[in-house]
């Protein structure tokens, strides 16, 4: 029997799912009366307020169009949103509504916190949970998954390019604020070390500091080839103008923040890391749909939708799969063709996928040689 699910990868790809067999062509019918079809319900905890709000409505809006692009399907699927404003209380009270009222039989989460209590909420109620972040941790237990490219991975691109350009010293300014962000500073730093490149400095800091006068005083005097910035808008806007006021003009790099700030142009010509730019065909259906650019992590939502619903639809199973043949099933996926390209999901739980050296080019995210 012949099922549908559409997945964006350059253009609109047809997949053929390895576990079953079933061929996802996107126009034929499907043979089962839609009255009779089971729902499945995922359940979705973003940001959609506060200072990241931008990434959780991005999400949601992938999500969206994720559903949109489902053709015919053994089952129907219903996406529900609760907002956690990024305070993971607010994720474990919507985490346990869409357990214990809405009945879903999966959760996204968004983030490295909120990932860490909906995992062990999801080990404990034998739901599948895909986690946004690039903490691993978040993927311990049979049933929980992360989408995003590993902190070690993302570490690995920066610190080759940094060797390549012959930087002997670095500086780092970092917010504590985000888990996941940190991750990538211990990566960073780990790597760096193997490579013989010297951290001469290091400032730490919450979200919510503005004056870094002081921090940037210090750091000046150790004169580092480059320095390295892990911090979210707005005070990353707020502290590159402080660096530029102190007379200082060392490149500046970063993993990711460059792609969340409000004012890119600071930051113009500057290489960094993220994860891959999502392919053409996700960006031109995400542009047309919503009328702006796909921001970071959309892709990856996209990307989740998707691998959860293909491991679904691969059982061939008479009732709707236990939570068990589901996360058998998604470890059993290779090359998907995602949002982001080729997917494989590993033993671990966690989805490979790459990550890639940019540069801000025209206010705008671009791959290196691009």
């Amino acid at each position: 029997m012949k099922k549908t699910v559409k997945a964006i990868g350059g253009v609109i790809i047809t997949v053929a799912v390895i576990l079953s067999g079933y061929m996802f062509t996107g126009c034929e019918k499907s043979e089962m009366p839609a009255a009779k079809k089971e729902t499945v319900k995922i359940g979705m905890v973003l940001p959609l307020t506060g200072g990241i709000a931008f990434i959780g409505v991005g999400m949601r809006n992938a999500a969206i169009l994720a559903k949109e692009h489902l053709g015919d399907t053994k089952y129907n699927y219903e996406i529900l949103f609760e907002d956690d404003q990024y305070n993971p209380k607010l994720t474990a009270s919507a985490a346990n509504k869409f357990i214990n009222v809405d009945k879903v039989d999966a959760i996204v989460s968004c983030e490295a916190s909120p990932g860490q209590v909906v995992s062990a909420l999801a080990r404990k109620n034998e739901i599948i949970h895909f986690g946004l972040t690039a903490v691993s941790s978040v993927a311990e237990g049979d049933n929980n998954f992360v989408h995003w490219t590993p902190a070690k991975e993302q570490a690995r691109v920066l610190v080759k390019e940094l060797k390549k350009q012959g930087i002997k010293t670095m500086g780092i300014f970092r917010s504590v604020s985000l888990q996941d962000w940190t991750a990538y500073v211990d990566a960073v730093r780990e790597l760096s070390k193997d490579a013989g490149i010297k951290i001469v400095t290091e400032h730490s800091f919450q979200d919510s500091q503005k004056d870094f006068r002081s921090m940037i005083a210090k750091a000046k005097q150790t004169n580092p080839d480059i320095y390295f910035l892990v911090v979210p808008t707005p005070a990353i806007e707020l502290l590159v103008k402080q660096i530029r006021e102190a007379g200082i003009k060392t490149p500046l790099t970063s993993i990711e923040s460059f792609e969340v700030t409000e004012t890119p142009e600071l930051f113009e010509g500057y290489y960094y890391v993220s994860s891959s730019e999502p392919t053409s065909g996700f960006r031109s259906a995400y542009e047309a749909k919503f009328n702006e650019s796909p921001p970071i992590c959309s892709a990856n939502s996209y990307d989740m939708i998707n691998l959860i619903v293909t491991a679904i639809e691969s059982i061939d199973s008479p009732a709707k799969p236990t939570t068990t043949e589901i996360s058998r099933a998604l470890k059993n996926i290779r090359n998907f063709p995602g949002a982001l390209g080729p997917l494989s999901v590993g033993d671990d739980g966690i989805v490979i996928s790459s990550a890639q050296l940019k540069t801000i080019k025209d206010g705008k995210p671009t791959p290196v040689g691009h």
